[in-house]
């Protein structure tokens, strides 16, 4: 009995001194909506500047989409806000290229609260409103161009 216990030991001891360790790191994501998620809403206020900001892009080809969102994020990025009230786009096209410029009132959010019974009564009347969310594309913009 003692010699199988002493065998073990040596076998545990050599396979810890011998061997290396890998380390891995996982996270877990869950969306918000969905199947079996519950989410209590939040409300929260937003805060519009009386200053217009305006942000430029431009992108070769005809990506317009693309080119307006990095027009707002360049004037969200100016401006320090977190999204752009009543924007209004000027688009230009010149040799193969498409030019954007944006205007409107920076907004940051302010306040965030849960949800309270009073707050209802906003929604029913429709009086809240859902941010538009775009995801900006990381595409070299062409600078110092000639119209």
């Amino acid at each position: 009995m003692k010699t199988k216990l002493f065998s073990l030991l040596i076998f545990a001891s050599s396979l810890l001194t011998s061997c290396s360790v890998l380390k891995t790191n996982t996270s877990k994501t869950m969306e918000i909506y969905g199947a079996g998620v519950l989410h209590r809403p939040v409300i929260v206020d937003l805060e519009v500047s009386e200053t217009k900001v305006t942000g430029n892009a431009m992108l070769k080809g005809l990506l317009i989409d693309a080119v307006k969102q990095n027009a707002v994020t360049d004037a969200l990025r100016k401006s320090g806000a977190d999204v752009l009230v009543e924007p209004r786009f000027e688009i230009k096209y010149s040799r193969g290229y498409t030019s954007i410029a944006v205007i409107g009132f920076p907004a940051t959010y302010k306040n965030f609260r849960s949800i309270k019974e009073e707050d209802i009564k906003l929604l029913n009347v429709g009086i809240t409103q859902k941010a538009e969310v775009y995801e900006t594309l990381n595409v070299q913009q062409k600078k110092n161009h000639r119209h």
